[in-house]
C-alpha cells in the first residue's frame, strides 16, 4: 500500500475537505485503496507527513517572498523526502510559480493556457486578459506582477488536475449554518460520507417567463486595476441595459443568491483573480444558462466552457455583447441546451466518468 499525503492546512478544518477542492479524495477512497492507494490529510507539515510515498503540497500553504515561493523552505522539505508533487492553488492559467519546477515530481494546476508557448514569455498582469487589457488601454498597476517564465525543458512535469467545479456546493436554500456544522461533525468524526446537502441540479422552465432576464452579482474592487477591468467594463454594459428585467449590483447571502439563479433565465460573469469561477457552476446547478468571456484558450477540467455547447461567449472587447445577451435571454431552446449539457458535465465528476478521470489522473501525477 502506498501513501499520498495530502497537506490542507485550514481546509481540513471547514467542509472544503469533503465539499471542495478535495473531495474527490473522499468520494473515490474506495477505487483508490483498490489501486493500492491510501490518503492521509494533514493540516501541518510534521514528522508522519513527511513520511509519505508521494507528498502532495498545497502551494497556499508554503511561504513567499517577492512574489516568488521560498525555495529554501522547499529546499528543507526536499531534503527530508524527494518525492514532492506541487499543487498550484492560484486562480488562473497565467498566475504560475514555476520557480519551483527544478524541486519537484510534478506541478499540478487546476487550468492551463493550450497554447503552452504562452509561458515562455513574460505576461503583464500575471494572465493574458491583465496583458490584452494592460498593453490595449495603458493600465497601470500599482505593482508589477512578478513570476519566472517556462524552462521548456520542464514542460513534462506540467499535469492539468482538475477545478473547483468538482466541488459539491453546500445547499443553503434548504439548510441552515447550523446544517453546515453538523454535516462537518458527520463527515469529520462519524466518517459518514453520504454528503447529504449538497446543492441539487435543478430547472424551472415552465416559469420562464416570470424570471429576471439575467443576473450578474460580482465582486468589482481588486487591488489590481488590470484584474478588476473586465468587470468593471461589464458592470457599465449592463448598467445601460434598460430593456431586460435584471438583478445586479447587490449583496446576497447564499440562500438568496441561490434563489435569484433559480429564478433567473441566465447568468453573467467576468474574469476576476482567474478564469474559472465556482460561480457559474453554482449558476448551471441552480439552472441558468451562463454567458461568459471567450475560454477557447484556456484548458480545464471538469470543462464547462464549450461554446454554444454548455455556455455562450463574448470576447475581451465586449464586441456584439448585448446582441448575444438578447439572444439568449430570448432562445428557450438554446438555454435549455446549455444548462442541460452543463448539467451533464457536472453530473459525471463524481459517477463513472469523473471516477476514471480520477483514478487515472492519480496515476499519472505519480508515475
Amino acid at each position: 500500500m502506498k501513501k499520498i499525503n495530502i497537506l490542507i492546512a485550514n481546509e481540513a478544518k471547514r467542509l472544503g475537505r469533503y465539499y471542495g477542492f478535495w473531495n474527490l479524495f473522499e468520494v473515490f477512497k474506495p477505487e483508490l485503496l483498490e489501486n493500492q492507494i491510501e490518503v492521509n490529510f494533514y493540516n501541518k507539515l510534521n514528522k508522519k507527513y513527511l513520511e509519505g510515498d508521494y507528498l502532495f503540497l498545497n502551494s497556499r500553504l508554503i511561504p513567499t517572498q517577492d512574489q516568488l515561493v521560498s525555495l529554501d523552505y522547499l529546499k528543507e522539505i526536499k531534503k527530508q523526502n524527494e518525492n514532492l508533487y506541487w499543487f498550484d492553488m492560484r486562480d488562473s492559467a497565467g498566475t504560475t510559480q514555476f520557480e519551483v519546477l527544478p524541486f519537484v515530481k510534478k506541478y499540478i494546476k487546476k487550468n492551463y493556457y493550450k497554447n503552452k508557448d504562452i509561458y515562455l514569455n513574460e505576461l503583464k498582469g500575471g494572465r493574458f486578459y491583465t496583458d490584452y487589457y494592460i498593453k490595449k488601454y495603458n493600465i497601470n498597476d500599482k505593482l508589477e506582477y512578478n513570476a519566472k517564465i517556462l524552462d521548456k525543458k520542464f514542460l513534462s512535469k506540467l499535469i492539468l488536475g482538475w477545478n473547483l467545479g468538482i466541488g459539491l456546493f453546500f445547499d443553503y436554500t434548504n439548510y441552515s449554518k447550523f446544517d453546515y456544522y453538523k454535516e462537518l461533525i458527520k463527515l469529520s468524526f462519524i466518517k459518514k460520507n453520504n454528503f447529504l446537502m449538497k446543492l441539487q441540479n435543478y430547472q424551472n422552465w415552465e416559469d420562464d417567463k416570470s424570471k429576471f432576464d439575467f443576473v450578474c452579482l460580482m465582486n468589482k474592487n481588486f487591488e489590481r486595476k488590470s484584474v478588476g477591468f473586465q468587470r468593471k467594463k461589464l458592470s457599465e454594459k449592463i448598467s445601460k441595459i434598460s430593456k431586460f428585467n435584471k438583478i445586479a449590483d447587490i449583496r446576497l447571502n447564499k440562500k438568496k443568491y441561490y434563489e435569484s439563479l433559480r429564478n433567473s433565465k441566465v447568468s453573467v460573469g467576468a474574469f476576476g483573480w482567474g478564469e474559472v469561477c465556482y460561480r457559474e457552476f453554482e449558476a448551471i446547478a441552480c439552472g441558468a444558462a451562463i454567458m461568459f468571456p471567450d475560454m477557447s484558450s484556456i484548458e480545464t477540467w471538469p470543462n464547462i466552457y464549450i461554446d454554444n455547447e454548455t455556455y455562450l461567449s463574448y470576447d475581451l472587447d465586449f464586441k456584439n455583447f448585448e446582441q448575444k445577451l438578447s439572444h439568449l435571454i430570448s432562445d428557450l431552446n438554446l438555454r435549455k441546451k446549455l444548462v442541460n449539457n452543463s448539467q451533464d458535465i457536472m453530473n459525471d465528476v463524481h459517477n463513472y466518468k469523473g471516477k476514471e478521470y480520477f483514478i487515472k489522473k492519480i496515476f499519472e501525477i505519480i508515475s
